[in-house]
This record gives structure tokens, C-alpha cells and sequence, in this order.
């Protein structure tokens, strides 16, 4: 299925994402989220103009090249990550949500998440989650940190 966008201007289409649980250390709970497409800006004669619009926006609402660790080392402010279930939510500052689904994610995950009160984020435009978590080190991935609590009840 091909997504159309007359301009990016009136935002993004509701894109399939897959969200992936990873521990990256004992105090390291991640997420890395892998678009099911790519979307991308060409000009009317077919020229491209931007290669991946989803990074571009996720660049200018906060998240950073991986290569700058000092921009993702701590919790982005308004950033917020819960979740209930198998449900995950991840809400931007601006009050909308970068993702609302499925994370099947392993207790030990949880309990990490949930100790740290913290979970760094991951995505790139290629790939899947194993080649976005070999692609951190490199600055080909975009990241953000988010503070972590679960819903109280």
C-alpha cells in the first residue's frame, strides 16, 4: 500500500510502526521503532526532496542523531513513555502521540524501566530492529529519551 501526501506541511499519514523491546544493558530499556514505509517529499518534475519525511519529523520535534549523545543522555523534557499491558504509549511534548500500540515487552524489561524511570528510544530509515541496534554507534539512527512511569491502579 502507497501512502500520498500533497504536502508535508498538512503533517504525516497514520503510518504502521513496529515497536521492539531490547534491554541494551542493566539499566538500558529501549525501544527501537521500525516504519513499515518510507515517505518520501519529490518536487512535480520527480526530483527528490527529502528521503525519509518521518525522520525529518522526528528531527524537528526533538529526536537526535545517536552520534550525539550529549542530545539523548537524559530525559527529553515533555517527553513521556507508559506502559499498560502490552500496550505502550509514547507522547510528545506537543500532546500527540509518537506511538500507541502493541509492545510485547519481558518482565525484565519492566522491571528495568520501571527502576530507572527512564527508556531510550530508537529509529533509522532502513532496515530491521537488529540492523537500527547495530546502526546506534554509527549516528545512522535518530534517538530520544523518555521519562518512564506506569499508570497508577
Amino acid at each position: 500500500m502507497l501512502e500520498f501526501v500533497s504536502t508535508t506541511a498538512e503533517g504525516l499519514p497514520p503510518l504502521d510502526m513496529a515497536a521492539h523491546a531490547y534491554l541494551l544493558g542493566p539499566e538500558v530499556a529501549a525501544v527501537v521503532y521500525v516504519p513499515a514505509l518510507i515517505i518520501q517529499e519529490v518536487d512535480v518534475d520527480g526530483s527528490l526532496i527529502e528521503g525519509d519525511v518521518l525522520l525529518k519529523q522526528a528531527l524537528r520535534i526533538g529526536w537526535v542523531p545517536t552520534d550525539d549523545f550529549a542530545g539523548w543522555a537524559e530525559p527529553s523534557p515533555g517527553w513521556s513513555a507508559t506502559l499498560t499491558g502490552d500496550t505502550f504509549t509514547v507522547q510528545q511534548p506537543d500532546s500527540l502521540f509518537w506511538y500507541d500500540g502493541c509492545l510485547p515487552a519481558s518482565a525484565q524489561w519492566r522491571d528495568t524501566a520501571r527502576a530507572v524511570g527512564r527508556v531510550f528510544h530508537f529509529t533509522a530509515t532502513h532496515g530491521d530492529a537488529a540492523r537500527v541496534i547495530e546502526q546506534i554507534g554509527s549516528g545512522q539512527t535518530l534517538a530520544i529519551v523518555t521519562s518512564y512511569a506506569e499508570p497508577s491502579g
